[in-house]
């Protein structure tokens, strides 16, 4: 955790504004001589951004709900204060990332991916929102935090995306493991907990951490429940989870885990594992057999609209929104597509890219489809190439071809890839913010 003392407060003046400003209103709220309370404080500093103590409550008290709700065990105050303060530190380093990179998520696209999550729960937009407010979370607060987490993925997308190298003989191995031969035999769910050693640590600090590493194993599998020790002690980013990874295929383990585990049993727990992060210690919870082989198929088309050095965001944005509604009012898709669209590998054929399966799109553009019913036209929306509109012509089940096993090959090495860099970045991140803890009241 780097906190570096030596940097002035000065250089932040727009902290003391904001807590002036408090200070005054609950003075004017008060009566005569009253005792002048506070209404908030800071809890850290973090580059030119503040979290501030009330957000830092919120948060863990939304945790300890979910972690109540799911019967895990919750940890002591204090651990699970420094665990959810600094998820919203690194939350805070990446959306002001984001927020010089241009990225902005409008009120629209919030909304459409809001309503992707109501249908997956099998609820309308009404509903949902209805069923936020019996379980005491508003609206709003909901929809902010879904703004930051998308802010946050695009980020991701772009700057750990950007770092990713992936060949075709990369695939070409990866098609001859095991582990691909697996990938359609069964999934796992697998938990884990990390020992973080730090980029350059001393003999004897790698020492410690694996000496910790070995004392959570022999804890583990002396009957200790496996959560509770990595909501305590697992440094990695789902710790709060209780280490939880999901339910995975066999091809979209990570490398460390994805020789192993398909050699446990459930309750298993295995380690420590060495990585660059540190010491790893994994448990397969559970394992299921024969994944899925069908999948759901959607014919599209679509119109591009990228920003350049000569039309900022804003203007690409206002195009496509022309194109759309031109295309809305009548004009023909594949003619707009072939004169406006900038994927000049689908504009020839009047923006048609094919049938596109699960995982061959980012996640914005699936979501797009997802949400759009056949023969309509989506709005405008916002990925890392520009902005886009779709049309989904048709859709079908498909059978699993040796072309799409291919594909999901491609696609389970990028994420490996992937995840790998996003550990890598998210560190080199942390390290290099300027942050200071500011101790609790």
């Amino acid at each position: 955790m780097k906190n570096v003392a030596t940097r002035s407060n000065s250089k932040f003046p727009g902290v003391a504004l904001p807590l002036a400003l408090l200070a005054l209103l609950a003075l004017a709220a008060l009566p005569a001589r009253a005792e002048v309370q506070w209404l908030d404080r800071i809890a850290a500093i973090v580059d030119d951004d503040v979290v501030m103590e009330s957000d830092l409550k919120a948060r863990m008290a939304d945790i300890e709900a979910q972690l109540v709700e799911r019967k895990a065990p919750v940890p002591p105050s204090d651990v699970l204060r420094r665990q959810v303060l600094e998820r919203l530190i690194v939350e805070s380093i990446q959306i002001q990332l984001g927020n010089r990179m241009g990225i902005r998520i409008d009120d629209d696209t919030v909304t459409g991916a809001i309503t992707g999550i109501a249908r997956q729960n099998g609820l309308s937009l009404r509903d949902f929102v209805q069923r936020l407010d019996e379980e005491g979370v508003e609206y709003a607060t909901f929809r902010e935090q879904v703004r930051r987490d998308m802010i946050i993925n695009r980020v991701r997308q772009r700057r750990v995306g950007d770092r990713v190298r992936m060949t075709d003989a990369d695939v070409e191995e990866f098609l001859k493991s095991a582990t691909a031969r697996e990938m359609f035999a069964g999934s796992y769910r697998l938990a884990h907990i990390l020992v973080a050693v730090p980029e350059g640590a001393a003999v004897e600090q790698v020492k410690a951490a694996e000496e910790k590493a070995q004392h959570l194993l022999a804890e583990a599998r002396g009957g200790a429940d496996f959560a509770d020790l990595a909501v305590r002690n697992s440094d990695a980013a789902n710790a709060l989870e209780g280490g939880d990874l999901g339910w995975r295929d066999a091809a979209q383990l990570p490398t460390l885990f994805a020789g192993l585990a398909p050699t446990m049993k459930p309750g298993d727990i295995a380690g420590p594992l060495r990585s660059g992060s540190g010491f790893h210690l994994l448990k397969l919870v559970d394992r299921k057999g024969d994944a899925e082989r069908v999948v759901q198929q959607a014919k599209a088309r679509h119109v591009l609209v990228k920003p350049s050095a000569i039309r900022t965001a804003a203007e690409a944005r206002e195009l496509a929104q022309q194109l759309h509604d031109r295309v809305l009012a009548g004009e023909d898709f594949a003619a707009i597509a072939k004169k406006h669209s900038e994927d000049y590998g689908s504009a020839l054929s009047g923006g048609d890219l094919g049938w596109v399966s699960p995982g061959q799109m980012v996640t914005e553009f699936e979501d797009a489809m997802s949400n759009t019913k056949t023969g309509e036209l989506s709005g405008v929306f916002e990925t890392q190439y520009g902005w886009h509109f779709l049309q989904v012509l048709e859709r079908r089940d498909q059978d699993t071809s040796e072309e799409f096993r291919r594909m999901q090959a491609r696609n389970a090495v990028w994420k490996r890839k992937f995840d790998a860099e996003l550990e890598a970045w998210l560190r080199e991140l942390r390290n290099e913010a300027w942050v200071e803890i500011k101790d609790p009241a």
